[in-house]
């Protein structure tokens, strides 16, 4: 009978074909879980298949997606009705993009403290900045009025006062102070949302299309696991975009990646609230010039 020692014998060609099944394998797993979008403006998201984690039960997540098949505005109020119960205040690193016109504009990387009451919103950008590199905006406070200092030449006339629908603001972007923050994006979302099923326009779907062609319901933003929602709209009726994807954090529950695309299919704006600390403590001090470097 034959020996099968020289069939067992570890040869470097046989090492080598153990290794090259083996990474291949590896391969083919990782692509079934994390598949990276390719379309322009999509490098702060992954599509993601059959990977849990996170503090929210699969019951919890379950509940999240049954209601985002349902109804996406069910689950858009019911993550309004959590921030309005749970979040006083946060502070985060807010990362945005807009199409001013034709033009896509540069990444905006900006530090953000935000308190719910009284509304108050102080931001400072560190990459990126258009005229201004600080913002703050209190409600109720200085006539309703940001103040912002100016970057550049009139760096030297130091802080000024705007509206924050001031025309030269408004040049620079496309959401003014005011709309900042989980909740009011939120309540804008819903807004069009129900503008839209009143016209007959909506179009709704869970989930971004994965490798195979499947539809994949979670996205992992900032290594965090979301839930996608989403819409399309006609261009009709003044709609901010024909395409808008939301971002739901199946943990916080709240909207951390916002993005829209026009009706030639180009990024229009994308919103990203990442390195997000709820419930710091923030208080009306934090607010004040001084503190703000103004």
């Amino acid at each position: 009978m034959p020996s099968l020692k020289p069939l067992l014998r570890p040869t470097n060609w046989r090492v080598r074909l153990l290794v090259g099944l083996f990474l291949v394998t590896l391969f083919c797993i990782q692509c079934t879980q994390i598949v990276t979008a390719e379309r322009e403006g999509d490098s702060h998201a992954v599509v993601i298949s059959g990977k849990q984690y996170g503090q929210t039960s699969s019951d919890g997540v379950q509940h999240l997606l049954d209601l985002a098949d349902k109804d996406h505005v069910a689950l858009l109020e019911f993550c309004l009705k959590h921030s309005q119960t749970n979040y006083r205040d946060y502070t985060c690193t807010f990362v945005k993009q807009e199409r001013m016109g034709t033009r896509l504009g540069k990444e905006q990387t900006i530090e953000a403290k935000f308190l719910e009451k009284p509304f108050s919103v102080t931001m400072h950008w560190v990459k990126n900045a258009p005229i201004s590199d600080r913002a703050l905006y209190v409600e109720g406070k200085r006539d309703n009025q940001m103040m912002v200092r100016p970057t550049g030449l009139l760096a030297v006339v130091g802080p000024q006062m705007r509206n924050p629908d001031d025309s030269d603001v408004m040049k620079n972007t496309l959401r003014p102070i005011t709309m900042f923050g989980f909740q009011r994006s939120l309540e804008s979302l819903i807004e069009v949302y129900e503008q839209a099923r009143k016209n007959g326009d909506l179009v709704c779907e869970v989930g971004l299309i994965g490798p195979g062609g499947e539809r994949c319901p979670f996205a992992e933003v900032d290594g965090r696991r979301t839930i996608v929602l989403v819409r399309t709209l006609p261009a009709a009726h003044d709609y901010p975009a024909k395409r808008t994807e939301i971002y739901i954090d199946v943990d916080y529950l709240v909207p951390v990646l916002v993005k829209g695309y026009n009706w030639d299919d180009q990024l229009s704006s994308s919103y990203l609230f990442a390195d997000i600390q709820f419930n710091v403590g923030l208080t009306d001090d934090d607010f004040l010039p001084e503190a703000n470097g103004m």
